[in-house]
């Protein structure tokens, strides 16, 4: 029996690739298209080769909610069409090598709040790689091994997690976040959980919303269209709900005991557990003759 050479998984092992792009001058309406056919909420924007922003499915949704929300459908058609992306993409887009330890694009996102990296080697845009790619090392889809004990929601979770009223502001709950460096925040009515408002939820209402001291947090979930609250018990299997967060491109999901929030399961969280089990994978030895 002799050891082996630690494994490292790398951002490559993960990454979505080949990956759809656009150039700055292509229209709104073919990145939504896109988007939408693709099923992808990220699309980088490159020019000449080299890669010059990116843009998110929630961009799209504020510039069409901003600017184009007072004119008629066949006046925000044409408008659409000769607004090109570069007009809201975002620029100079942190960056990955594919050779780097998956493990480092984990606590970029992390740190951050990136909810995606692409990936550059020698200048090339070689793939991107997501929050939801980076779950996917944690619901079994690579070869790493189990983890000593399943996990439980609970030991992942982040406990007693700050929260909002059904009457906070938008200007209060961006406040909260920048303060706390988090990306979202439950919504509590009477003391119950009846949503969760998210970092992106936030920059689509401050487009659409010139003072955001006047406008209901609980708004800002409305204006994306989203559906009741993923909520799950602090006991139930990590697996099954990180499966489910990855399907359903869920990015966190409320911890409810009889009734009561007790945690928030985000997508940051997995990040923070992948190092760990990365690190653990990688320490266990092979067998050979």
């Amino acid at each position: 029996m002799s050891a082996t050479p630690e494994r490292v998984v790398r951002v490559a092992d993960v990454m979505t690739s080949p990956v759809y792009t656009l150039s700055s001058t292509h229209s709104l309406p073919l990145a939504e298209s896109l988007m939408g056919l693709a099923k992808v909420r990220h699309v980088p924007i490159v020019d000449d080769g080299v890669l010059v922003g990116i843009v998110t499915h929630r961009d799209l949704l504020a510039a069409s909610l901003s600017v184009l929300a007072p004119l008629s459908a066949d006046e925000r058609s044409s408008v659409q069409l000769a607004i090109p992306v570069s007009r809201i993409m975002r620029r100079d887009p942190w960056t990955i090598a594919s050779t780097s330890p998956a493990v480092s694009a984990a606590r970029l996102m992390r740190d951050h709040a990136f909810g995606c990296l692409p990936v550059v080697d020698d200048g090339v845009l070689v793939g991107i790689v997501t929050e939801s790619d980076l779950l996917s090392l944690l619901t079994g889809t690579l070869d790493l091994e189990p983890a000593p004990t399943p996990w439980t929601v609970e030991q992942v979770m982040t406990a007693n997690p700050a929260t909002l009223t059904h009457s906070a502001t938008i200007a209060d709950a961006r406040r909260m976040m920048t303060a706390l460096r988090v990306r979202h925040l439950p919504i509590l009515e009477g003391g119950v959980p009846v949503g969760v408002v998210s970092d992106r939820d936030l920059r689509v209402a401050e487009a659409v919303y010139p003072d955001p001291k006047d406008a209901s947090a609980a708004r800002a979930i409305d204006l994306v269209g989203k559906d009741t609250p993923h909520a799950v018990t602090p006991h139930t299997a990590l697996d099954d709900v990180l499966i489910e967060m990855h399907t359903h491109r869920v990015d966190a999901v409320l911890v409810v005991d009889r009734g009561r929030l007790v945690g928030i399961l985000s997508a940051l969280d997995a990040c923070r557990l992948l190092g760990d089990h990365i690190r653990r994978s990688a320490r266990t030895p092979s067998k050979s003759s």
